[in-house]
């Protein structure tokens, strides 16, 4: 999902689309929902519903708005939709154990917030260079924090979809916030393991770079995971970030 906070223009995987943010922020959000398929879908709609919603009343409410301030409300948006589907999945025995990642960014003035729960992942493509900027909440990930795999190892791992948090079967999670500033012409790429499993960050960049317009990015990273053997769903969601100076450089050009 991809939002204007600002207009409450939104773009979803059941209706895909372009949103444009010009000085409004905008929210990025990928929630990759586990514990069943109809369980999972509800776990990872929920999650996404009730951030976009948490976070647009914030918007128009809250009339300071610095890094700290930022960072506190992603922490509490995540909290409030964890507490959301965690009583959902209580009170609902055909539910229980539901749950789902979330990665989300909030671009806002030029600077990327982003949390994380799980593994679904953040990319920045910034011109030839592609780098991961989440780490996943995961198994095999805690081990090669500790020395005991290596990275190729754990791409490999039969243990690489063991997550150590999701949305929904605590009663708490712990939050991991990143922060980036953004320059012009940068790509952020936010995906489920359904991508990141089968796609290298290399390739990532590879494939973003064919392409300035980020829906036929979306449709070019999903076709490569699923020609790779992709086992999962696959989401990706890619946002350009673009200076108003380039806007009206991209303008003239077009007006010769």
């Amino acid at each position: 999902m991809i939002a204007n906070l600002e207009t409450g223009e939104i773009a979803t995987a059941a209706a895909p689309g372009v949103v444009a943010a010009h000085t409004a922020p905008f929210i990025i959000v990928v929630a990759d929902g586990v514990g069943g398929a109809a369980s999972g879908a509800l776990a990872s709609q929920m999650a996404a519903e009730t951030i976009l919603s948490e976070l647009h009343r914030w918007w128009h409410k809250v009339p300071k708005r610095d890094r700290d301030s930022i960072e506190k409300m992603l922490r509490r948006v995540v909290e409030i939709a964890n507490k959301s589907i965690h009583q959902k999945a209580r009170e609902s025995p055909e539910h229980h154990g539901m749950g789902t990642t979330t990665t989300l960014a909030l671009v806002l003035d030029g600077e990327a917030y982003i949390a994380q729960v799980g593994d679904s992942r953040a990319y920045l493509v910034r011109r030839s260079e592609t780098t991961q900027i989440t780490k996943d909440q995961s198994f095999v990930q805690r081990l090669i924090d500790a020395g005991r795999m290596t990275t190729k190892e754990a791409e490999m791992s039969e243990h690489r979809n063991i997550i150590l948090q999701a949305l929904g079967p605590e009663e708490k999670v712990i939050t991991d916030l990143y922060h980036l500033r953004l320059e012009s012409g940068d790509l952020l790429v936010l995906c489920s393991d359904g991508l990141s499993n089968q796609v290298s960050a290399e390739e990532i960049g590879r494939i973003a770079r064919g392409s300035t317009r980020p829906g036929e990015i979306c449709e070019a990273l999903i076709e490569e995971a699923i020609q790779t053997g992709a086992p999962d769903n696959v989401t990706v969601v890619t946002a350009r970030v673009r200076s108003q100076e380039a806007d009206l450089q991209q303008a003239a050009a077009n007006g010769r």
